[in-house]
């Protein structure tokens, strides 16, 4: 584990009180673990008042947000249970460690698995618990839980409460004012490009731009199979997917018309080309951020499925979930598998839907409220929100991060002109791999 520069604990417990200050006490005596003692006793013991302290790991939560879309619905469900929220925006997690502060639950991506729960030893397998409270796995695409296996090696870590995946958002305005046909779900990448050549252009003084995203986005949930990191061998690789890949990326960004700076091709520019700009036509980004898109009246935005590749008809982008980790210090397991288990019900689904996130549960009744607490849904093409067939997910690697920054870097060489795309994944190889290896060697 990486050493953390030094605070004192006072100052530490001062930041971490003042993070909590509102938050309520629970009652009662801490609950042993689940099967101690008799079955009356075990019983007994699970209603006492207890606290689960969730932790917004990868989250950009707000106490607000958490409160909305779970710390009600919990309270509502498990009167004995009160839920604690700690917004990684006030306090950082080995912030929390180095003070002992117990954490029950924490949301945390597959990429971001390593850094916050691994490498603390906060992984703990539920797998047991399920089966104690038979909790059925298949509500989920089969993908979230394969994932989850192959992290846990077999067993699994934590279950998935909401996901994402990439979609094409386009401006409604754009195509219009220029008089091109709006994109349409079922095309395929070749089209898109098309219509990004039509949509590139410079118009009145201003410069407008065909296609935007962030190639880490589309490495990561690519519809084709691509292993960036062999988690056999802890090795970058590239092959014939992954130069598909990013040359079907670079393509949009080397259209003649198209000037992409470093900002642009590393996809840091393109929301405020697309939010406040507006002039870009079209931008690949996942499906979540559709709930914070201005209105529909500052930009007239739709959607459409993303495009696919000739190999890959009529597959969507993998799923990039969240998952609700059961850690390995928390006094409560069993409730929090418990309270993780109720979160991905269609009862809080469906409430989940309503803000906008993209579920992890395929139910009409779920799809019929989508984006229903958002009068920017209205009329939008709801249904590419629900794609019918994911792609699966890459093999895990716990050094996946040390390797797509790197992989950015070098598409961002290749799109603004500063190397050719042989030399360019010939480094990402050779620096990925680098990279992997200093990780390797802080691990041992």
């Amino acid at each position: 584990m990486k050493a953390y520069k030094k605070i004192t604990m006072a100052a530490l417990a001062a930041v971490i009180g003042a993070s909590l200050a509102g938050c309520g006490k629970s009652g009662g005596e801490s609950v042993g673990s689940a099967g101690s003692g008799s079955a009356d006793k075990t019983k007994e013991e699970a209603k006492q008042p207890i606290e689960l302290v969730f932790y917004g790991g990868q989250s950009n939560w707000t106490d607000e947000m958490f409160w909305t879309l779970y710390g009600n619905a919990i309270k509502a469900k498990f009167p004995h249970i009160t839920p604690k929220f700690i917004s990684n925006q006030n306090v950082k997690l080995n912030q929390l460690i180095t003070a002992g502060e117990t954490i029950d639950l924490m949301l945390v991506t597959s990429t971001g698995t390593p850094a916050y729960i691994l490498n603390y030893k906060l992984q703990t397998d539920i797998s047991d618990t399920l089966k104690e409270i038979k909790f059925d796995l298949n509500r989920f695409d089969p993908s979230l839980i394969n994932l989850q296996r192959d992290i846990a090696k077999g067993g699994i870590y934590a279950l998935p409460v909401f996901t994402q995946f990439p979609m094409l958002f386009y401006n409604r305005s754009l195509f219009d004012k220029f008089g091109v046909t709006y994109p349409k779900d079922g095309m395929t990448w070749d089209e898109a490009y098309d219509l990004s050549v039509k949509m590139s252009r410079t118009d009145g003084g201003v410069k407008y731009y065909g296609f935007g995203t962030n190639l880490q986005f589309q490495m990561k949930t690519s519809q084709l199979p691509i292993t960036l990191v062999d988690p056999t061998t802890n090795k970058a690789r590239t092959d014939g997917k992954i130069k598909q890949v990013f040359d079907n990326f670079s393509r949009f960004f080397t259209i003649p018309d198209y000037v992409a700076t470093v900002a642009m091709a590393k996809g840091t520019a393109t929301e405020a080309m697309f939010l406040k700009d507006q002039t870009l036509a079209m931008w690949s980004m996942y499906s979540n951020v559709s709930r914070r898109l201005p209105d529909t009246e500052v930009v007239n935005w739709d959607v459409a499925a993303q495009p696919t590749y000739a190999e890959a008809k009529g597959v969507a982008p993998a799923f990039d979930p969240y998952y609700l980790y059961v850690t390995s210090t928390s006094k409560h397991k069993k409730q929090a598998v418990e309270v993780s288990a109720f979160l991905t019900s269609v009862e809080n689904q469906m409430e989940i839907a309503k803000e906008g996130f993209t579920t992890v549960i395929r139910d009409k009744a779920v799809q019929d409220v989508f984006g229903s607490n958002n009068k920017n849904y209205k009329g939008k093409n709801i249904k590419a929100f629900f794609p019918e067939k994911v792609a699966a997910a890459s093999p895990y690697s716990s050094y996946y991060t040390q390797a797509d920054p790197v992989m950015l870097e070098k598409f961002s060489d290749v799109v603004t002109g500063k190397k050719d795309v042989n030399t360019a994944l010939r480094e990402f190889e050779e620096e990925a791999n680098k990279k992997i290896e200093d990780q390797i060697r802080t691990e041992k």
